[in-house]
């Protein structure tokens, strides 16, 4: 490996590099909705893709500052590896505490000036990258709550890393960079292939685990069929806005029943209910005010449950509820139903939700 010319290596790492991580953040931007996981992850491909390129700098020696600014971003990528996984677990990513580590190793090799050469800072350094991909390993492969077999290859892969940097580490400390040891076993292009295989493997692994894990984040968020809340959702939604106060101090909940649910089911079948429950909510959802929320509980397929602020006007937007319903009725085996549809209004706290949707409940169910 020693024989090979580092600077194509790290040409073609960076250019390999900045695809997989690219794939990783479009990924990401794709899914629309980011989590701490998602932006911590995104943060460890970004980083990566900074330290090629500053080490590419690094080799023109009026840039000698470049090798600072890469060591401190692949400290910072490695370590968004571990505060990713903990975010996961949903405890805190302590990002500051990556953040300073990765800036301590940035400033031990800056202060050795333009004479420090590429190796300045270069133990504390190694000793960082071992940690963290320690680190890493440990929460994805021990502590985490959710081990899928993604989990377990990103862990496998940091704890391979974690072993060789640590060894790195020792025999810099032991002979320096120009030893025998560190020059067979742990010279810059053997190291740069390393980095490759941990940041592809890591990115294929982590795509899959965060593409699969929003798949079934959305099923616990949302009804696949109608595009509303689930209840649980819902719940937590209203709670998170509540506190933020972007719902106001009171608001209103809203139960809308359809009524001919069982009359549709026996002239269209079973088709015909769901057709008329999908129907209902895409004009609820249609209509829906700004920072309203609708949900939907499996325990009342035939109902729906808007949330609405304070300062909404619940009256008129039920009034647009039943235009909307005449004037786009539902076609049914080449039939045009308009929609019976019920409804109750509670005013009431964030607190209370459950109370005001039972109530609502219990006077729908009594208009009937």
């Amino acid at each position: 490996m020693t024989s090979l010319d580092t600077t194509t290596v790290l040409v073609v790492s960076a250019v390999l590099i900045a695809v997989v991580s690219s794939l990783f953040v479009l990924g990401v931007w794709r899914r629309g909705r980011t989590d701490r996981v998602d932006r911590c992850w995104s943060l460890t491909f970004l980083a990566a893709v900074v330290t090629t390129f500053a080490y590419l700098a690094a080799e023109t020696p009026a840039l000698w500052w470049a090798t600072a600014l890469g060591n401190g971003a692949f400290v910072l990528s490695l370590g968004a590896i571990w505060a990713g996984a903990r975010a996961r677990d949903a405890r805190p990513p302590l990002l500051s505490l990556v953040a300073a580590s990765a800036a301590l190793v940035a400033v031990l090799a800056l202060v050795r000036g333009p004479d420090g050469g590429p190796w300045a800072g270069g133990l504390a350094y190694l000793a960082a990258l071992a940690t963290w991909c320690a680190l890493a390993a440990v929460e994805l492969l021990a502590r985490t709550r959710r081990r899928a077999g993604e989990t377990v290859a990103l862990g496998a892969v940091c704890a391979v890393a974690a072993a060789y940097y640590a060894g790195r580490a020792v025999a810099f400390a032991a002979g320096g960079p120009a030893s025998p040891t560190f020059e067979r076993f742990f010279a810059t292009s053997t190291t740069t292939v390393v980095n490759v295989v941990l940041v592809v493997v890591g990115a294929f692994a982590m795509m899959a685990l965060r593409t699969r894990e929003t798949a079934e984040a959305a099923v616990s968020r949302y009804d696949a069929a109608l595009g509303t809340r689930t209840m649980p959702y819902l719940e937590s939604s209203v709670a998170e806005r509540a506190a933020r106060g972007r719902l106001g101090p009171t608001l209103q909940v809203v139960v809308l029943r359809l009524q001919d649910a069982r009359e549709l089911r026996a002239a269209f079948g079973r088709e015909g209910r769901e057709h008329a429950r999908a129907h209902l909510a895409a004009v609820v959802l249609e209509t829906l005010p700004g920072q309203a929320l609708a949900g939907h509980d499996d325990g009342h397929p035939d109902e729906l449950v808007v949330v609405l602020p304070g300062t909404a006007d619940g009256d008129a937007w039920l009034q647009d509820v039943e235009r909307t319903l005449v004037e786009q009725p539902l076609r049914l085996d080449g039939d045009t139903v308009v929609l019976d549809v019920r409804h109750d209004v509670r005013h009431g706290s964030a607190d209370g939700l459950a109370d005001l949707v039972a109530s609502c409940r219990t006077a729908v169910a009594g208009a009937s």
